[in-house]
């Protein structure tokens, strides 16, 4: 797996972002800025060659880190596809539903299992998707059952731009059992889009008292 520091990605955001400041992206954008050192760290030490890498929204450092090429990545951002980044070959999927890769992970940890395989499936997820349904049912197949399946919450408190403490009293989290793994970062962007305070421009067109474009 082609391995991505901390520049490469840093610097791949920054470009993403200078498209949306001039006007290049009419588009939501999910950045990651601020996720870097654990991501990096977490791919390094745990993911190998065959793993299945489910993903969110949020997902260009993921697939940066699983070695989907920058180009193939600012191709899809530039044509409006930025939450729908796949790669066959490198068995890596995504879902702008919420949790929605979850029950999915739980099915291929159940076939891999089945198979004797040694590769595992690694789900990752943001805080507003942990509170899904459909999570705790994939999180209580995994672990019931034992499957090589690991999910990953990333907590940036960033749950479509409400904060933990508005959504739950106490900011109350649930106690997971070992096939979750959950980490806070402090995002750099806001929930979608980089945060500028510009007005996205487009080009003027001129109309001719027929209503026709000049």
């Amino acid at each position: 797996m082609k391995y991505v520091n901390k520049n490469d990605l840093i610097e791949f955001e920054q470009k993403i972002a200078s498209y949306w400041e001039d006007g290049r992206l009419p588009f939501l954008i999910h950045l990651s800025g601020g996720n870097e050192d654990f991501l990096i760290d977490f791919f390094r030490d745990n993911i190998i060659e065959g793993d299945w890498i489910f993903s969110t929204h949020r997902n260009h450092y993921h697939a940066l880190l699983s070695g989907i090429s920058p180009e193939k990545i600012e191709k899809l951002i530039l044509a409006g596809d930025s939450m729908f980044v796949f790669d066959k070959k490198r068995k890596f999927l995504t879902s702008s539903v919420l949790a929605g890769t979850t029950c999915i992970a739980a099915g291929i940890a159940w076939a891999l299992k089945e198979e004797g395989s040694k590769n595992k499936v690694w789900c990752f997820l943001g805080d507003g998707a942990e509170e899904e349904g459909h999570f705790y049912e994939a999180v209580m197949m995994v672990q019931g059952y034992d499957l090589p399946c690991t999910f990953i919450i990333e907590d940036n408190n960033r749950s479509v731009d409400t904060a933990i403490n508005d959504r739950l009293p106490n900011g109350f989290r649930m106690k997971w059992p070992k096939c979750v793994i959950r980490y806070k970062y402090n995002p750099i962007f806001p929930h979608a889009g980089n945060g500028s305070k510009k007005m996205i421009q487009f080009q003027n067109i001129k109309r001719t008292s027929q209503g026709e474009n000049k």
